[in-house]
């Protein structure tokens, strides 16, 4: 948000860190709230610069591991007294007599296995930098002497023999930079590896003289232009060019992740091509004028069954009770409490779920997920490709009968007999939420089921 700020800044053509101060103190007082900075999200196209433990977990195609040059901070092992959990404590001998101090055996023992399980740690964090690229490795390090440092290393290399396909640990230890252990593999491995590693050697004078810039040559490209012969055959392998159509072009305009919700709008809006009236931003709605909506209904419905306790038995005071402490607790508002038919709740106590759920070995409510599935089978294209789909199942629990049930509550207002419009209306939600289910839990769901709150009854898919 800094950034951002210091550009608005700049565009206004102000300059000076004291005008800058003053202008962030300016907005603080005239707005009260500075907003909140812009996230870069993971499709972003950006240089990412972070630590080796930020990187955990993630790739990326290109990778920079750089300024593998400095040292191994091991300024802890030079402490006066040092602790460790397994071995105790390491101190120093003093004889104020003679005017000596030098370590015991015992400190020496303690510096020596926490260096061994400092490096242990640098090389595991290396191990996670080295494993972050898909397709392209990139290290850089600085050294003051290259040739005399990699001859000393093959000196190593000759000396210390491989032991079971390992490096001397002793070699290892010598050693305490990530450099230099690269290196080392890179001469025990140099004959092994030469097709998947370039190594380039730069002296500081060369790259230097890389980054002056150019000089710009003046050419003449109007009269170069008319004096080219036009070749016919170049001319139609540009025209080829410019023509080409990319054969899997829904492919790059399908999205990588979606929703459970998303993907049942864009099934509605296919099946009703009708304007949506947005509601008015609560930012500009009066506290009188400021109305609850169907979808926050069903929203608020939704919360309250799921804050249901199944060891309890329920009546209509009981139900005005949760109501209650959901407002008290600020998790509603007084005016959505006001909304809320506690009819609604109680009856869903008295439904065959809620039975099988008082029994049930274990019960699983809000529970999201995230599952891949074939594009095709969401936008009936022929795309080769998957796509992240991630949503949130209502209720699952394992019966009395050791049989997996999955429930979705809905509160779409519905006639009777009309409840097979729900069942078609939401068939695609449940097989996805059926599918993440199974895939999780390895086992198949026995029966899934609809609770229409409009009906006051489970409908069985």
């Amino acid at each position: 948000m800094l950034f951002q700020k210091a550009k608005q800044y700049e565009s206004a053509n102000f300059k000076g860190l004291y005008s800058f101060i003053k202008f962030i103190d300016q907005l603080k007082l005239s707005s009260g709230d500075l907003g909140s900075a812009k996230l870069i999200g993971e499709n972003d196209n950006v240089v990412r610069i972070m630590s080796i433990h930020k990187s955990k977990g993630l790739e990326f195609p290109v990778v920079f591991l750089v300024s593998t040059g400095k040292q191994f901070n091991l300024t802890d092992l030079n402490q006066q007294v040092l602790l460790h959990q397994e071995m105790g404590i390491g101190v120093k001998y003093i004889n104020y007599e003679k005017q000596v101090q030098y370590d015991t055996l015992s400190k020496s023992a303690v510096k020596n296995k926490m260096l061994v399980e400092t490096l242990s740690e640098e090389m595991r964090i290396l191990y996670v930098a080295l494993t972050r690229a898909k397709e392209k490795l990139i290290i850089t390090g600085m050294k003051r002497d290259y040739a005399k440092d990699i001859n000393k290393l093959k000196e190593q290399v000759e000396r210390y023999n491989k032991s079971n396909n390992k490096i001397n640990p002793i070699l290892i230890k010598k050693y305490k930079k990530y450099i230099d252990w690269i290196l080392l593999v890179y001469c025990y491995e140099q004959d092994n590896i030469k097709e998947k590693i370039d190594l380039n050697v730069y002296k500081k004078q060369e790259l230097m003289q890389k980054l002056k810039s150019p000089k710009k040559e003046e050419v003449e490209i109007i009269s170069i232009l008319e004096n080219k012969k036009t070749d016919n055959t170049q001319l139609n392998k540009i025209k080829d060019t410019l023509n080409y159509s990319y054969p899997n072009i829904n492919a790059t305009i399908t999205p990588t992740k979606t929703s459970v919700t998303q993907i049942k709008q864009m099934q509605e809006s296919d099946d009703n091509a009708e304007v949506i009236e947005l509601p008015k931003p609560k930012f500009l709605l009066d506290d009188k004028e400021e109305k609850i909506s169907a979808t926050q209904k069903g929203t608020l419905i939704h919360l309250c069954l799921q804050k249901l306790d199944e060891k309890q038995d329920y009546n209509i005071k009981k139900i005005n009770e949760l109501i209650y402490n959901l407002m008290k607790k600020q998790i509603i508002t007084k005016k959505e409490s006001e909304s809320i038919n506690p009819y609604i709740i109680l009856e869903f106590t008295k439904s065959n779920i809620w039975k099988e759920l008082k029994q049930a070995k274990e019960i699983y409510k809000e529970k999201p997920f995230y599952i891949n599935i074939p594009a095709k089978d969401i936008y009936n294209e022929e795309i080769d490709e998957d796509i992240l789909v991630q949503g949130i199942i209502d209720l699952y629990y394992i019966n009395k009968n050791n049989e997996l049930i999955l429930v979705d509550y809905k509160t779409d207002y519905i006639n009777k007999n009309e409840e097979n419009q729900l069942i078609i209306k939401y068939k695609k939600q449940l097989a996805i939420y059926q599918d993440a289910l199974e895939n999780a839990l390895k086992r198949k769901v026995h029966k899934k089921y609809i609770y229409s709150t409009s009906l006051n009854k489970e409908i069985e898919c």
